[in-house]
């Protein structure tokens, strides 16, 4: 009877810790959904076209609903227009290298400013990024 009741308090015991673990883990990955990199951007008078890369965690899947470009000051905040190499409010899925390249549009930002920020909007949370113009 006592080995039944102290194996029951083992099992229930590990039960636990490894549920811990996993669920540790999978939020671990959730977290931050992926990281943007610009490669350059193109401030024109008809649009602004954002080059950039995303890199997340390979063999995962997300999903961008909507980006946003912040420019300080007076120009305020523009929302994408449209997006190359996913699209918005569909699921894509991150390939082996985790590495995605993308072409957004804004609408025109009223000449290069010294700062901006990206703002994607993603099921798994937000991710905002500052960049520098050159």
């Amino acid at each position: 009877m006592q080995n039944r009741i102290l194996a029951s308090i083992i099992s229930a015991i590990a039960y636990i810790c490894l549920n811990a673990a996993g669920a540790h883990a999978q939020k671990d990955v959730r977290r931050v959904p992926f990281a943007v990199a610009v490669d350059s951007v193109e401030w024109r008078d008809d649009l602004t076209r954002v080059y950039c890369r995303i890199t997340g965690h390979p063999h995962t899947s997300g999903r961008i609903d909507a980006v946003a470009m912040d420019i300080p000051g007076a120009r305020g905040s523009h929302v994408a227009s449209d997006i190359d190499g996913v699209d918005f409010r569909r699921y894509f899925q991150w390939e082996d290298d985790g590495v995605i390249v993308l072409e957004i549009d804004f609408p025109p930002a009223g000449g290069k400013p010294s700062d901006y920020s990206l703002k994607f909007t993603t099921v798994n949370g937000d991710v905002e990024t500052w960049f520098k113009t050159r």
